[in-house]
């Protein structure tokens, strides 16, 4: 602090000693016409830019507008050497006189903060002052006698005397100066025009003089590019304005400190009852001021209806307001303001107690804001009821529910004729009469269709708020949309009815385990394949697993409580009257939400009957190779007794008649006759023996003319009936063969006086029977004949059956598809 004082003393110093040194040149001047009005004026001006500038630096040391006002001051005072009438003096005090300038137009556009802004704000004033510097310089160079008002005043750094070098360059500088004026002019102007508030009134009383002393001076430049003469009084009016600029300045200062002066009037207009915010703007002179409340159970400022105070406002500065040593409130104010720090904190000052009731209230409104915000916000359904019933407030959440557009839809309305189904509002409405006056705390559900005609269930509880009476105020609603929660139930209810309903009608058993091995589940499939009831076996241990096999159960609920799924694996198990039967088994764990096997589950199908007619199919396939060996055997044994003896002998028949033919004609003759005969017989043996294998009748004439040929064979009567549209050639050849096989036992075992073979079609199938009046009890098992021809029908997709009552004939009947066998 010393130092800054010491600081500012010597420049103090300074400004005086450059003013007396003015002083001295002025009075000692030959050439200076007006003595009195320039050292009153010029020094006059001078003085008050440096003292301004000390002054402004003794409040603001942080700001450079101090620095500019002397540096205005100092530089100005290098005009006055143009006074003295020595040439040396002279040609500086011509070429560095104009600096001054330079620096007013840098104070102009950097005020009120001390720096420049904009960048277009620094090239303006780079300008002025290479102006101002080569201008004068430029006609110090050019002309030996540059001054009209002082003709004996020689340039002592003149290159070559030239007027009209002179007088170019006059007329550039001036044309250029000019430019540079209206530019400063404008910037100067618009900065004013858009201030608002704290910072116009700071940019008023400075810029104003500022501009009014830079338009005097540009009509002097235009006027002087005429005529010297007419210009020179100019140059008295543009030092007067020159020194209104550093007494605008304090008049600035002077205003701010009886702005001060004004905080009485900011406590008379709070003790009226004007708002605080608008008191303090007053006294302020700034409409644009915001008052923020401090929270310290937030710890954060908050604004009067309750926002947040950003950290950094853009475009705008805070001051903090204490009462009683702890923080109040924030002003967030226009950023000139700082430069009144002092009617900043003493406003703040007077409204320090307003300001701690103020924020008691915001912080009011506040915790206010945050309720309304949570209620609002909150997913169940909130109500308030007068004790009438009548809805007096609700939430967003309440609203959607009912499905009303507005608040106003459902307010004021009774509860019951907003919330209740229409066939249960009279009981709601008993039951909230039966409650009062007390309404204790209650809970209930109610399912109605909201505004949206959507269904709607929600579980409501309800609570009684008290006045100072201990009397019911209001009710408070407290709801929670059940709906999908409802409906979710329902669905899963749905879902276990139809899981319950597959179990049971299941066609496998289904039986599940716990993971102590017992039995939990047990469906009827399961009654009905193995023989149990479910109260026999729920609960206690498998009955139905077959001794001697307890190694491989222990192995399959070992993988399935490890958490394997396993499927198809065929195993025994017993029935309830020790029958044995084939399964086969699928099995999957029961897992928890975590994934931790709770139980399983097994799938049991009886597969019985498909293991018999698999073993039947072996036997079947087994049955048709060993008839193929015993037909090729058959065929073997009689082409050998018959066919081929016959043929042997006619061999050598011939070879008899070859040897007799030379020698005795006749003999040959007789021996081929016989070889003829022979031959022919061979061929009626080959004849037969192919019709065994498949008649040619069947080929050449079908079914109808075999069946015709095999009835007229037979010694027992036989009545057929045959279609004649033929059928396909497989269907043919396996009817003929289970026609030819029933006649042939007919004929051996029946003793039957009649037969009759029946062939029809009848919805895609081909039916075959054969039935006669013989003795019956035949028996497929004891021949295998039957068993034959069933391989032959079920090959083709076929069923073969027998029907032999004993004393009541027998009936063979066989059924082909058309479609499998086509």
């Amino acid at each position: 602090m010393t130092g800054r004082v010491v600081s500012l003393a010597a420049g103090a110093v300074v400004g005086v000693a450059l003013s007396g040194i003015a002083v001295l040149l002025v009075l000692t001047s030959d050439h200076e016409d007006n003595k009195a009005a320039t050292i009153a004026l010029a020094v006059t001006a001078g003085l008050s830019f440096i003292w301004s500038g000390l002054f402004a630096l003794w409040r603001r040391p942080e700001n450079r507008t101090g620095y500019l006002l002397a540096a205005v001051g100092y530089l100005w005072f290098f005009g006055a050497l143009s006074e003295s009438d020595n040439d040396w003096l002279f040609t500086i005090g011509a070429g560095l006189g104009s600096l001054a300038l330079g620096a007013l137009a840098h104070l102009l556009l950097a005020f009120p903060g001390g720096r420049l802004v904009h960048r277009r704000h620094l090239w303006l004033v780079v300008a002025t002052y290479a102006l101002v510097l080569t201008g004068g310089i430029g006609q110090l160079l050019f002309e030996e006698f540059p001054s009209s008002a002082c003709p004996e005043c020689r340039s002592t750094i003149v290159v070559g005397s030239s007027e009209r070098a002179s007088t170019v360059i006059r007329f550039v500088a001036n044309g250029i100066g000019l430019a540079l004026l209206v530019a400063l002019l404008f910037i100067v102007v618009t900065r004013f025009l858009r201030a608002q508030g704290a910072l116009r009134r700071a940019l008023g009383p400075v810029l104003g003089a500022g501009a009014l002393a830079m338009l005097v001076l540009a009509l002097q430049l235009s006027i002087d590019a005429y005529s010297e003469g007419a210009a020179q009084p100019l140059e008295y009016v543009f030092l007067a304005t020159f020194a209104m600029v550093p007494a605008a300045f304090l008049v600035g200062v002077l205003r701010s400190r009886l702005a001060r002066s004004g905080v009485g009037d900011l406590l008379l207009a709070l003790a009226r009852g004007t708002l605080i915010r608008d008191a303090i703007a007053g006294a302020l002179a700034d409409p644009t001021l915001e008052v923020a409340y401090w929270l310290p159970d937030e710890g954060r400022y908050v604004s009067a209806d309750g926002g947040s105070l950003p950290d950094d406002p853009e475009g705008r500065a805070v001051t903090l307001v204490e009462h009683d040593g702890r923080p109040t409130a924030a002003l967030v104010h226009d950023p000139a303001l700082r430069d009144e720090r002092e009617l900043v904190e003493a406003v703040a000052a007077a409204a320090g107690l307003w300001l701690d009731n103020e924020r008691l209230q915001a912080a009011l409104r506040a915790q206010v804001e945050f309720l309304e915000t949570i209620v609002s916000a909150a997913p169940s359904l909130l109500c308030s009821l007068d004790p009438e019933g009548r809805i007096t407030n609700l939430n967003d959440a309440a609203r959607r529910a009912g499905g009303y557009a507005d608040d106003e839809d459902v307010r004021w309305r009774l509860f019951w004729e907003a919330y209740v189904a229409p066939e249960e509002r009279e009981e709601a409405r008993r039951r909230f009469e039966e409650a009062a006056p007390e309404h204790a705390e209650a809970a209930f559900e109610h399912t109605f269709v909201n505004g949206l005609g959507e269904e709607v269930t929600i579980a409501w509880s309800t609570a009684p708020l008290y006045d100072e009476q201990r009397s019911v105020r209001s009710i408070v609603c407290a709801g929670l949309d059940v709906t999908v929660r409802e409906r979710q139930h329902q669905q899963l209810q749905a879902s276990a009815e139809r899981l319950r309903a597959a179990i049971e009608a299941s066609p496998v058993a289904i039986v599940e385990y716990a993971l102590d091995d017992t039995i939990t589940r047990w469906n009827p499939a399961a009654e009905r394949i193995f023989g149990w009831t479910a109260e026999e076996v729920v609960g206690g241990p498998a009955k139905h697993q077959p001794p001697g096999r307890e190694e491989e159960l222990r192995e399959l609920f070992r993988r399935v409580r490890a958490g394997e799924v396993y499927m198809a694996v065929e195993s025994k198990r017993v029935r309830s009257d020790g029958a044995y039967i084939d399964v086969e088994i699928s099995a999957a764990p029961i897992r928890d939400s975590a994934g931790s096997v709770l139980s399983h589950m097994a799938l049991f199908a009886d597969i019985t009957e498909r293991k018999r007619q698999e073993e039947e199919l072996r036997a079947s396939r087994a049955r048709i190779v060993h008839a193929a060996d015993d037909a090729r055997r058959v065929l073997e044994r009689n082409l050998h007794d018959g066919a081929q003896q016959r043929l042997v002998a006619l061999s050598l028949s011939l070879r008899l008649a070859q040897s007799k033919v030379m020698t005795d004609p006749a003999e040959a003759q007789t021996v081929l006759e016989g070889a003829r005969e022979e031959l022919a017989s061979a061929l009626d043996e080959l004849r037969e023996l192919a019709r065994g294998i498949h008649p040619a009748v069947l080929t050449d004439r079908g079914l109808s003319a075999a069946v015709e040929t095999l009835a007229t064979r037979s010694p027992v009567p036989v009545e057929f009936d045959i279609p004649e549209d033929g059928l396909p050639q497989a269907v043919e050849a396996a009817a003929y063969y289970v026609i030819a096989e029933a006649l042939a036992n007919v004929i051996k075992y029946a003793a039957a006086t009649r037969a009759n073979v029946r062939v029809e079609r009848e919805d895609g199938r081909v039916l075959v029977a054969v039935a006669d009046d013989g003795v019956g009890g035949a028996d497929a098992s004891r021949g295998s004949g039957l068993n034959g021809l069933a391989d032959r029908v079920e090959a083709l997709g076929g069923n073969l059956t027998l029907d032999s009552p004993v004393g009541r004939g027998t009936c063979v009947t066989a059924v082909f598809p058309l479609q499998r066998s086509a």
